[in-house]
């Protein structure tokens, strides 16, 4: 196997897992962060964020640059954030409730 079949098949695995825990991608204000952190993966069954690429602009903008590397997971091109910091934990708790919200919204 060659470096570039195991970051293919790397690559595909992180996708499969981010598919099977059921994380979405939104944007980075869907979960409670300025618009500029770019796009997520949120997945609230496995409660985690994560970003694809590089992190920059969640740190940046979004406050994730605090975060300790124990609560942070890099596998291939992905960084995932655990749930334990306050700063994820608010983004998870925030888009949980903008969709309780939608959903009242939709019964009434």
């Amino acid at each position: 196997m060659t470096l570039w079949e195991l970051e293919q098949k790397v690559e595909e695995l992180v996708n499969k897992y981010l598919k099977d825990s059921g994380a979405v991608e939104v944007t980075a204000d869907k979960v409670g962060l300025d618009y500029r952190s770019g796009r997520v993966y949120i997945s609230l069954e496995e409660d985690f964020i994560a970003v694809k690429g590089r992190t920059g602009s969640i740190d940046y903008y979004g406050g994730f640059e605090y975060i300790e590397g124990e609560y942070e997971t890099r596998i291939g091109n992905v960084t995932f954030y655990d749930s334990e910091p306050d700063r994820v934990r608010s983004c998870l708790e925030f888009y949980k409730e903008s969709l309780t919200q939608n959903t009242e919204g939709e019964e009434s």
